[in-house]
């Protein structure tokens, strides 16, 4: 199990940001340059976590030159064409007052999924579902309306501390798998999209770290537990964001 110091860590958080927001407001070249290096690097990595066989080269030329790479089934050369989109709206949600909606979530699902599903799209899942490598058991099909109801709810109100809510929301979604496929990708979209919103930038789960990111989660994990993963690598991406603006 990780153990870090919470308190040590978001205090280290919220100081890299006041660096990071002495670099405000960005020029445009800066922030293109930045927003592109995200989106290669969040599609591939966020995909890899998935299975996806797209290295970040392979996102690039895909993404910036329409070339595709031999080997690559379609449903992985939809998923990054999908996400890589999806991740352009992540940057729409600085200052927003942004309301989480159910409406909001199958528009995501529905674009994440084009290309690759069609039946179980624009509803939350109407059906047991389980998690292959795991007996842990998720909700029934008949509780995920009222899960879901409570964590629109909880995503739309404010908490003291910030870093602890986007965490939550992540953690509460992978935990009620309201769709039949594609959650723990949403999980993430929406924890960045939460993170731009209260002005921090969005970061980047590595696929090297997946053994300490699905450890955090799963197996009668807490909340508690997977925030000290987020935080590990909230600061990460935060050291990488300074150096970044620093060449």
């Amino acid at each position: 199990m990780l153990e870090i110091d919470i308190p040590s860590y978001e205090n280290e958080i919220l100081s890299l940001k006041k660096q990071i927001d002495t670099f405000r407001p960005l020029q445009k070249s800066q922030l293109a340059n930045l927003q592109s290096w995200f989106k290669i690097g969040f599609t591939a990595e966020s995909n890899a976590l998935e299975g996806n066989t797209f290295t970040p080269s392979e996102v690039k030329v895909l993404i910036e030159d329409g070339i595709t790479v031999w080997g690559k089934t379609i449903k992985e050369l939809k998923e990054t064409q999908n996400l890589a989109e999806l991740t352009d709206e992540i940057w729409n949600f600085f200052e927003k007052d942004f309301l989480l909606t159910h409406d909001f979530l199958f528009q995501l699902h529905k674009k994440l999924l084009f290309g690759i599903e069609k039946e179980n799209v624009w509803k939350y899942r109407d059906f047991q579902v389980y998690i292959s490598w795991s007996d842990e058991k998720l909700p029934s099909s008949k509780e995920v309306i009222w899960l879901m109801d409570t964590f629109v709810n909880f995503c739309n109100t404010d908490e003291e501390n910030i870093l602890q809510k986007i965490s939550n929301i992540h953690f509460e979604f992978v935990k009620i798998h309201p769709f039949v496929d594609g959650n723990w990708r949403i999980a993430r979209l929406l924890m960045n999209m939460y993170l731009v919103k209260y002005w921090f930038f969005p970061i980047i789960f590595p696929v090297v770290t997946r053994f300490e990111y699905i450890s955090s989660l799963w197996k009668n994990k807490t909340q508690k537990d997977f925030y000290k993963y987020f935080l590990w690598q909230t600061k990460e991406n935060m050291n990488d964001y300074v150096r970044f603006f620093n060449d």
